[in-house]
């Protein structure tokens, strides 16, 4: 508030703020108290409308993360008969592959569609979180700044989060959860046959959960054993007996088909062998515990703050559950509200957080998009316990915005900002998008032209790290690709990094191998030598490859500098590195970062294999065959 006072004296010109400004500051501070906003449901929804109107266009124009392009790889695959796993390798049960090859098959293959399409799963999650939050005891207001605030949250995230897994994972999984819930409120009342069919529907939308990911068997099992301890006391153990064999028989009615499937197109075996040679070394290297969990509380600053409010709350909740019953009173927590389904509510709602919590902290990797269900969870706690925490983050972004504005018009407020600008990875003073008026003035542009190269560029977070697509730049490089005479054929083409996949799909053209994620696939030592293997066998005429990736400092290869004439190659290429794959071989073409090598027949490939990030700033120490 403070902040906003100097602002307000500095616009009308005094080296102090005026009385009759400070008066009128205050009069205005005092009328929005008096207000108090955060119990307006009207505003809230004001609020989530200007922003999915501010957001929308940004969001669907902004580029597709490198998991997106390998998923579309394998739906291409899919739909033009090729087998999964041996065309395409991937680590992932495929059922994010299926709902996509059910998007392209209907809608075409716009990213945009596609975009939209994952907008339509979180919204429909989040609908059934704000069910779930009434339930709970939530008012109007906290369930409407919830929305607000999942929206001011989800829409403005990096690129690496959209169209993920886990996001979409989470759409079957609070819906499973939701009827889970039902049958602790309303099970005694409700026939045998919605009893027994819904336990079977149930396990069924669990089933498809684990098809998207199989991380979801540890928040079914957390939830139903969660139920069980709820309805004991009035419910005959036969019978919780008799809805645990329904719900298992459903997960299996989604399971079957799928294996049928993954039987008769032949895909089988190949799915074996990566579940049970690959996947193990694979999620080995999945990083310490204690920084997997930190990353729950800094992934998303400064949204991941609320986890502090939100984890104690679950816990106390938890216990509240297993100690009020016995003591016959309130002990942690005081349920605020005489209805007999809010305690079912909170604690299965609890269960969800802390289940979802332990399975993204102690099974998968320390990814960002791993912890959006979280972070979603983590808002439904709050708002479950009448929080209308949304209103704050929304005045924190504001004040931001005006500080920095400040800091962008005065030497004297930019030196402050600095100084005080928190150095902690939980909260730094940024500049959110939709207050940024450089983001904000390509608005009118995503309505013209959809997502261009060059509003994905300009849009996206992560277009200048290794993983991340500079689209203006590799569409030159296809722009190149497409004038080679003979033009390439089927597996003439090997996209060496990651960024570089998306020519793949812009030529339709089928890999020279069948490995996507080389560096990922590298990661496993045992297989190293298998695909490079493949490499050497493959028909492969061009190689693409990113400069980004030899290099912890991603502007190098736009430094002058690094660049001599005759020298198709940095300066900082170590020479041991220029003597392997793919840089020994010949550079016929490079447009900013992207590299293309034309394959020699008389030069040997060499050493096959894409350097650990943790030794890109020793790779002039590297040995000829490391």
């Amino acid at each position: 508030m403070i902040i906003v006072w100097v602002a307000c004296g500095r616009i009308v010109g005094a080296e102090r703020p005026e009385p009759v400004v400070l008066t009128v500051f205050w009069r205005m501070m005092w009328r929005i108290f008096q207000y108090r906003p955060w119990r307006s449901a009207r505003l809230a929804w004001m609020v989530t409308l200007g922003v999915l109107l501010a957001g929308v266009p940004l969001f669907v124009c902004m580029p597709p993360w490198n998991d997106v392009t390998l998923h579309d790889m394998v739906v291409r695959s899919i739909l033009r008969g090729g087998v999964l796993y041996r065309d395409i390798f991937d680590t992932n049960l495929p059922g994010i592959d299926w709902a996509m090859a059910a998007i392209r098959a209907t809608c075409g293959w716009s990213y945009e569609v596609l975009r939209i399409a994952d907008l339509l799963v979180i919204g429909a999650s989040l609908l059934a979180l704000s069910g779930w939050i009434r339930a709970s005891g939530g008012t109007e207001a906290s369930v409407a700044w919830f929305v607000a605030a999942a929206v001011l949250f989800y829409l403005f995230t990096s690129e690496f989060n959209h169209v993920q897994r886990d996001p979409w994972m989470f759409l079957p999984a609070v819906v499973a959860a939701r009827g889970r819930l039902w049958r602790c409120q309303r099970g005694l009342t409700a026939s045998p046959a919605a009893r027994w069919g819904g336990a079977i529907l149930e396990g069924f939308v669990w089933g498809l959960a684990v098809w998207v990911k199989p991380h979801a068997l540890v928040v079914a099992f957390a939830v139903w054993w969660a139920s069980v301890g709820l309805r004991r006391r009035v419910e005959s153990p036969p019978r919780l007996a008799g809805e645990f064999v329904a719900l298992v028989g459903g997960g299996l009615l989604a399971g079957g088909p799928g294996v049928a499937w993954l039987i008769a197109t032949g895909a089988w075996p190949y799915f074996l062998d990566i579940f049970l040679h690959w996947n193990p070394s694979y999620l080995a290297d999945s990083g310490p515990l204690g920084y997997r969990f930190v990353t729950v509380f800094n992934c998303f600053r400064p949204w991941s703050l609320l986890h502090f409010a939100a984890l104690p709350l679950a816990l106390m909740t938890l216990a509240e559950a297993v100690v009020g019953p016995v003591l016959r009173r309130p002990v942690l927590l005081d349920w605020n509200d005489p209805q007999p389904e809010l305690r079912p509510a909170r604690v299965l709602l609890a269960v969800l957080y802390l289940s979802w919590m332990f399975q993204a902290v102690c099974i998968q990797k320390a990814f960002d998009y791993v912890h959006i269900p979280l972070t979603f969870l983590g808002m439904a706690i709050l708002a479950g316990h009448r929080w209308c925490f949304g209103f704050a983050y929304l005045v924190w972004f504001l004040v931001v915005a005006l500080v920095l504005l400040a800091a962008d018009a005065s030497c004297r407020v930019r030196a402050v900002v600095q100084a005080i600008n928190p150095s902690s990875s939980f909260v730094k003073l940024e500049k959110y998008p939709l207050f940024d008026g450089e983001v904000m003035q390509l608005w009118p542009r995503c309505w013209r032209e959809g997502g261009s190269p060059e509003l994905r560029d300009k849009i996206g977070h992560y277009t200048d790290i290794h993983c991340g697509t500079r689209w203006q730049e590799l569409t030159a490089v296809a722009e190149f690709l497409r004038t080679l005479e003979p033009p390439l054929g089927p597996g003439e083409l090997n996209c060496w990094h990651d960024s570089t996949h998306p020519l793949y799909l812009l030529l339709d053209l089928e890999p020279a191998t069948r490995y996507m994620h080389y560096g990922t696939a590298f990661g496993i030592r045992s297989k190293r030598e298998l695909i490079a293997d493949a490499v050497r066998h493959s028909r492969q005429r061009y190689v693409v490859s990113d400069l980004v990736r030899v290099t912890l400092d991603r502007h190098a290869p736009y430094d002058p500098n690094a660049w001599r004439a005759g020298d198709p190659l940095p300066v900082w290429l170590p020479p041991s590195e220029r003597a392997k794959f793919p840089w020994n071989q010949p550079v016929v073409f490079r447009c900013g970062r992207y590299v293309v090598h034309r394959i020699d027949p008389s030069r040997p490939l060499g050493v096959i294999r894409v350097p650990p990030w943790h030794d890109l700033d020793r790779l002039a120490e590297l040995g000829p065959d490391e």
